[in-house]
């Protein structure tokens, strides 16, 4: 996979990388940084841990969801919630 490649050559190069990902949890499983944007706007940046929130993804996007630890790379997972799905939805 193009990513895993991409993260390898960060850790063991050192390489530092910029890529444009629209898969949120993509994004959060390889990137270090993010930087979160709505209409061509910084609305927040750092560590994925640290900046994706529920929140924050129904800021930018108007997608209600619920945000958990991916079981397999321990980032920020986003998990949608239908339009029929309470507020308080837990796993």
């Amino acid at each position: 996979d193009l990513l895993e490649l991409l993260s390898e050559l960060n850790r063991e190069k050192g390489y530092t990388l910029a890529a444009v990902l629209h898969d949120l949890n993509q994004a959060c499983r390889y990137a270090s940084h993010l930087i979160a944007l709505r209409e061509g706007k910084i609305v927040a940046q750092g560590a994925p841990k640290e900046i994706v929130t529920a929140e924050l993804i129904e800021r930018i996007y108007g997608l209600r969801c619920m945000i958990i630890d991916d079981p397999v790379a321990g980032t920020p997972l986003v998990v949608p919630l239908g339009r029929t799905a309470p507020s308080t939805a837990k796993i």
